[in-house]
């Protein structure tokens, strides 16, 4: 069962009570403007969160709260894929977390991705009723009443808050003596950060903590006199754990790869991108077009679906030739009788795939028409 509309006629809070109470599973999807982002669900409760901006991934927090480096991270991301398990566990397997450390973020990361969301006043919504991902992911079972109560709470502090601070790259300096005998400890772990150089968004970090925190605690020193906030320096920076070098370096290597007639190599690279970043929207349209281009290359070899495909050298000489699982089998099946689309069918793997594998063979003269 799907569910649509707009948080325009069914603002937020109450499309979040309407799934608790209804004690839904499924996923909730919601297309807002830079970023989408996707809430799931099992009997009410909420079970993890994803979103296509990159300050709330879990790279995110793991190289800003310096739990890993930007190329541990990398490295980390190819050793999932290898061994086919989640980033936490990997972290807490290899000892750079505990248990308990990898629930705390990753709770951390589904609260702020879904408070974001009691700031849209706009955007549509759509409901999946049991419908969750095939990947594997950690759940989480959180309540949605105390969600909603501290999603409106920080709704109204924000707001205020924005009126003297424009966004959490802003810079505070302190401008007045403070008596720390009478702030907390996380205030005061807060106050140690202010140094006139880091932003909001940097001290919350440093602290390992949400930035709202730390912008209502600036807001508060400033209707006392004792902060000032200047805004960031021109320049864009870079996102802990979204490393534009990283995957410009892959979409890079793809183009090189293309160029030089490796259509398995490039497409590969493409799947990588995909893998690792797919979920943030400019990762996501440079991938597409270079899938166009991958596409338009293999379509350029004219392979109809009619033609019979023959093997282009010495049978004897295949054990020598380097080739995938896939490609291997589907040399097996080329024999002289069968057109290219009976053989295709037998091969799993979505059309491009396919395609690409026999585009890859014919390039590489093993195959031809």
């Amino acid at each position: 069962m799907t569910i649509s509309g707009n948080l325009r006629t069914m603002p937020f809070p109450d499309l979040l009570q309407w799934v608790s109470q209804s004690r839904k599973t499924g996923t909730l999807a919601i297309e807002g403007d830079p970023y989408n982002k996707k809430v799931y669900f099992r009997n009410g409760l909420v079970i993890a969160g994803s979103s296509e901006d990159p300050t709330e991934f879990l790279g995110y927090y793991l190289v800003g709260w310096n739990h890993v480096g930007e190329d541990e991270l990398q490295e980390l991301l190819d050793m999932q894929e290898q061994y086919n398990t989640l980033l936490g566990e990997l972290l807490v397997i290899i000892g750079r977390l505990t248990r308990d450390d990898l629930m705390h973020i990753l709770q951390v990361k589904t609260e702020e991705t879904i408070y974001d969301l009691f700031m849209w006043d706009e955007g549509d919504f759509r409901f999946l009723e049991n419908i969750l991902p095939a990947k594997k992911f950690q759940p989480l079972n959180l309540p949605v009443d105390m969600i909603i109560l501290e999603g409106v709470r920080r709704r109204d502090e924000w707001l205020r808050c924005a009126e003297s601070i424009a966004d959490i790259t802003w810079v505070p300096k302190l401008v007045r003596a403070i008596d720390v005998r009478q702030i907390g400890q996380t205030e005061l772990g807060i106050l140690r950060e202010i140094d006139g150089r880091n932003s909001i968004e940097q001290i919350a970090l440093n602290c390992r903590i949400a930035a709202f925190h730390v912008m209502l605690f600036v807001f508060q020193g400033l209707s006392h006199g004792l902060f000032e906030t200047s805004p960031p320096d021109e320049g864009e920076s870079e996102i802990p754990g979204f490393s534009s070098r990283a995957w410009r370096t892959l979409i890079h290597e793809a183009e090189l790869l293309l160029e030089s007639g490796d259509l398995g190599g490039a497409y590969q690279r493409l799947r990588d991108i995909r893998d690792k970043y797919g979920d943030h929207r400019e990762v996501n349209e440079l991938a597409n077009g270079l899938e166009r281009t991958i596409r338009e290359a293999v379509e350029s070899l004219d392979l109809d679906d009619d033609m019979v495909l023959k093997i282009a050298i010495p049978h004897e000489e295949l054990t020598n030739v380097f080739c995938t699982p896939e490609e291997g089998f589907l040399l097996s099946r080329i024999n002289g009788s069968y057109k290219l689309g009976e053989i295709l069918a037998m091969v799993p793997g979505n059309d491009l795939d396919k395609r690409v594998m026999v585009a890859s063979l014919v390039r590489r003269e093993v195959v031809k028409k």
